[in-house]
């Protein structure tokens, strides 16, 4: 006779109990293979509980396979195979994990933006309007592309603020640039990619997950160098014209025209054009696009509303060239849209309504005088001070006269401000560096002049 022990001050119900008590009897060999169990009511009486009790406990044992019945003559433990005992393998130590970086009050970082520009009351009635909609669409399954609605506002901002001409078939959405990213090296399995070195350390991690072949390439004044990319056997190339990051040049016109002829070379080579935040230009307009210069097909534009709105709602879209677009619905559209048809409706509210463009140009205020704030702080330097890129982008790159790199961020950082080495963005060995990255988009002006106050204090 099975004799279960029950808790009072168990919230699991008693059939779960004795299930679990039962389960424990089988896996320790307490109940062998092929035993007979008592009969439901005998065992009820036993245990002094329900006949229903019991009924539901062996219902779930049979459900999972740890007993069975057998027509008149009751419940009986399966002839279960003995569990797996893990291998017994030498284990290394672990080694410690890397300290974690101080924390510092003014963390230069830049992948932040600014929390209190993010337009929620407007966001809100957009969201109580898209839920006003027709439900039955709202929670139907979303085109493998995304929204096409969506798409139609995204091709129309493309075309009158970047200068790209494409169609709305043409757009993909995905969650986050790292996952369409991961689509584009399905569409060329085999294809070897180079890209900027500095540039963007998620890229090359990717990469090397994936065990593609890599090229990192060089940079001069005007962007990637052509000369050392046609050295290489790289088809895919992916590259940062608008505002490298985190050197901030912009690429030249006569060196896009090299890397459109280059993809000219043979039929399989590709650029890939991050855009990452070519919205924010402080100064003239925007730069064209790598895309708007294509007459072959060869380039894939991509951005983000990681900047403009906020890194969280991991919304990204590429646009495909016809070739590679032909090649996505035949190998890829199988796979299900990865953002959610609620914001996805948000957003092309948003675009609608024209809330996008003021935000955007709202934004470009607000950016603009952080940086002036940021720079006029880091003013009493004077000519000890370099800096790159104030013009585009949300960072700065930071040169003091007699100082290197770690310098500049162990002095900082005893002033609790955390800049970061340029060696950081480096992929393999770094060269030696006497720069710092510091961004500013996620702190108030005012909170900026006391960082480079103390900036000053710490390199002066």
């Amino acid at each position: 006779m099975i004799t279960p022990l029950f808790s009072a001050a168990s919230k699991k119900p008693l059939y779960e109990q004795l299930y679990v008590s039962i389960v424990r009897d089988i896996e320790t060999g307490a109940l062998g293979r092929g035993a007979r169990l008592p009969s439901k009511r005998k065992l009820a009486v036993h245990a002094n509980i329900s006949q229903s009790t019991v009924e539901n406990a062996y219902a779930q044992l049979k459900a999972e396979g740890y007993i069975e019945s057998r027509p008149k003559r009751g419940y009986f433990v399966a002839r279960l195979t003995p569990a797996a005992q893990p291998a017994q393998t030498r284990r290394e130590p672990t080694p410690p994990a890397p300290p974690d970086a101080p924390l510092c009050r003014f963390d230069l970082r830049t992948n932040a933006v600014d929390a209190e520009l993010f337009p929620f009351s407007i966001w809100n009635r957009l969201l109580r309007g898209c839920q006003q909609d027709d439900r039955t669409s709202l929670l139907a399954p979303i085109h493998p592309q995304g929204n096409a609605d969506l798409r139609e506002e995204i091709v129309r901002y493309l075309r009158a603020f970047r200068g790209l001409e494409a169609r709305a078939d043409q757009v993909v959405l995905g969650a986050g640039m790292e996952y369409l990213l991961g689509l584009l090296l399905e569409l060329m399995p085999d294809a070897p990619v180079a890209f900027e070195n500095p540039g963007y350390p998620q890229a090359a991690r990717i990469l090397t997950a994936r065990r593609r072949p890599m090229f990192p390439i060089p940079l001069d004044g005007e962007g990637l160098c052509a000369g050392a990319l046609a050295d290489t056997d790289a088809s895919v190339a992916l590259v940062t014209p608008s505002h490298h990051f985190p050197l901030g040049i912009t690429m030249s016109i006569g060196r896009r025209r090299q890397l459109l002829q280059w993809t000219a070379g043979r039929a399989d080579r590709y650029l890939i054009e991050d855009d990452f935040d070519g919205e924010f230009r402080f100064v003239l307009r925007p730069i064209p696009t790598l895309y708007s210069l294509d007459g072959g097909g060869r380039v894939i534009y991509m951005n983000s509303f990681a900047r403009t709105l906020s890194p969280s709602l991991r919304i990204a879209y590429m646009v495909l060239p016809e070739t590679l677009l032909l090649r996505y619905r035949e190998m890829l559209s199988f796979y299900s849209c990865t953002v959610s048809e609620f914001e996805q409706r948000i957003i092309r509210s948003f675009f609608q309504g024209g809330h996008y463009e003021r935000h955007l140009n709202r934004m470009r205020l607000v950016y603009k005088k952080k940086r002036d704030a940021l720079l006029e702080g880091l003013s009493p330097l004077g000519s000890a001070l370099s800096i790159d890129g104030p013009n585009a982008g949300l960072h700065l790159l930071l040169r003091v006269r007699g100082l290197n790199e770690a310098a500049l961020v162990a002095r900082a950082a005893a002033r609790d401000v955390r800049v970061y080495p340029l060696s950081h963005y480096h992929w393999g060995p770094p060269p030696p560096s006497h720069t710092v990255v510091a961004g500013y988009a996620g702190h108030t002006a005012d909170t900026l002049r006391q960082a480079a106050r103390r900036l000053v204090e710490a390199w002066g």
